[in-house]
């Protein structure tokens, strides 16, 4: 008997399913592909990764799955999703798949064409010889700030699709409002916390407790990202499943 909660062949059926109907990606490919290269272009050379492009692909992440609540509304798109014949564990699966998968799979390919057609436009126009440079040549991998853009990317992502299965208009513009006031929230109670502890201490003379608390909230902040991510998945599939006994009840 087959599974009923999530089965290997029927979501790879599934996904095949979802892409082959979502046929704006391969616009969206193209006009990223186009915008970076006309940026290279008027720069003459690579974009910086964190001042450019990982900012414009997280507001194109957390834009795409705002308006995947296109599923959801109106109520003929809803019913459509939702007897679609796979479980609704397979169907948010898919919806993960497009944001934290394939967006960084279009920039990273988008980038990398970008990067050598913009070097032979400038060649062209300017009757020179083209100078390749590896794409990805700035990015630093030794830092932590590639792990806080991931962390920042993954949870950020995954709170705005909660929010697109909770709210049904200006889903953008609610979410984003959300967002502000539990980070604020969150933000006022961690400085107090870390002023409490720093203060019992005396981190504030002590170098080496002050190293600590750094390294504990650094600690916490992973843990508390990845929490707080499955806790808006989880939000988001249970939102998925209301809507299914909803519309049987109807």
């Amino acid at each position: 008997m087959e599974n009923q909660i999530f089965s290997l062949n029927r979501f790879g059926a599934y996904l095949i399913k979802y892409f082959s109907e979502y046929r704006s990606l391969r616009l969206q490919l193209l006009i990223l592909t186009g915008v970076f290269t006309a940026l290279m272009c008027i720069t003459g050379g690579g974009l910086s990764f964190y001042g450019v492009i990982a900012p414009a692909m997280f507001i194109f992440a957390i834009v795409a799955a705002t308006h995947l609540g296109a599923m959801f509304n109106p109520r003929a798109n809803k019913i459509k999703f939702l007897l679609t014949p796979v479980s609704q564990l397979e169907k948010l699966l898919a919806i993960v798949v497009h944001l934290y998968i394939v967006v960084p799979v279009m920039f990273a390919v988008s980038i990398f064409v970008a990067q050598y057609a913009a070097m032979l436009l400038v060649a062209l126009f300017s009757l020179s010889l083209p100078h390749f440079e590896w794409p990805y040549a700035d990015i630093d991998f030794e830092t932590s700030a590639l792990g806080l853009y991931v962390l920042s990317y993954v949870s950020s992502v995954a709170f705005y699709l909660m929010g697109t299965t909770i709210f049904t208009r200006h889903t953008f513009l609610k979410t984003t409002g959300l967002m502000l006031i539990l980070n604020f929230v969150f933000g006022a109670l961690m400085s107090v916390a870390i002023g409490m502890h720093a203060f019992s201490v005396g981190a504030f003379t002590q170098f080496e407790n002050f190293e600590l608390v750094n390294n504990v909230g650094g600690n916490f902040l992973i843990v508390m990202s990845v929490v707080v991510t499955l806790l808006y998945l989880g939000i988001a599939y249970m939102r998925i499943a209301e809507m299914e006994v909803n519309e049987t009840k109807k």
